[in-house]
């Protein structure tokens, strides 16, 4: 199983709003209502991880990302 610290964070639609998931995590980490704030968490667990934060569109497809790798 690949290191969980190198595992990029991704911001993707969820039925209750915007969730925040580890990649390769089968439950999201947390769900907002909003997506700044989704965001916002992304970005600071990636930075904390050193990895990315992947944000993606309603259609899934990516929007941003933000890279915290060192």
């Amino acid at each position: 199983m690949a290191d969980s610290k190198n595992q990029s964070e991704h911001v993707v639609a969820h039925e209750d709003g915007w969730a925040v998931k580890a990649e390769g995590a089968d439950q999201p980490t947390k769900v907002y209502e909003n997506k700044q704030d989704a965001i916002n968490r992304a970005k600071e667990i990636a930075q904390n991880k050193g990895t990315s934060a992947i944000i993606h569109k309603q259609d899934g497809t990516i929007q941003n990302q933000y890279s915290y790798s060192e």
